[in-house]
């Protein structure tokens, strides 16, 4: 099974302390949609999620996962109580190529949540550790810093 991680997995330790056997396939982009923060139906809980978006586009890691590996993630998802929810996405990969995978993302309409450093923290690493476009890192960091600070400013 394939699982695109865009958010907070794109550290691939990280992701191995829940999933051990997940590898990585390649550095991929989700056309159309951006990361967004936003809360979910349970008090307290937030996270990433897609924000479907004209002309956007999402970078990630496209993983390999054995059904056990994905079903560790499930549980450390929150799916069975749908705070976040399998969504099937067509990627682009280096070449051009399309691909099909697996994320998730909030269920519902957008309840925008400011994210912590300690949120952003992983996220602000992987974008060290991955293959993207320097464009796309600089565009992600000036959103979470523009996330942060609107929030602050309330």
């Amino acid at each position: 099974m394939h699982y695109f991680a865009y958010g907070t997995l794109l550290v691939e330790e990280n992701m191995r302390k829940v999933a051990p056997g997940a590898r990585n396939v390649g550095y991929m982009r989700l056309e159309d949609y951006v990361l967004g923060f936003g809360k979910c139906s349970q008090p307290g809980v937030a996270g990433c999620m897609l924000v479907p978006k004209k002309g956007g586009v999402t970078y990630g890691i496209q993983y390999e996962l054995s059904d056990g590996s994905m079903a560790a993630l499930d549980a450390a998802a929150h799916v069975a109580e749908e705070q976040w929810v399998h969504v099937p996405v067509t990627l682009t990969d280096e070449a051009g190529n399309k691909v099909q995978s697996t994320t998730y993302t909030i269920p519902g309409s957008r309840r925008p949540w400011a994210p912590t450093d300690t949120y952003v923290a992983p996220i602000l690493l992987g974008l060290t550790q991955c293959d993207f476009p320097e464009e796309y890192k600089h565009g992600l960091r000036a959103m979470i810093a523009h996330e942060q600070a609107a929030a602050e400013a309330t």
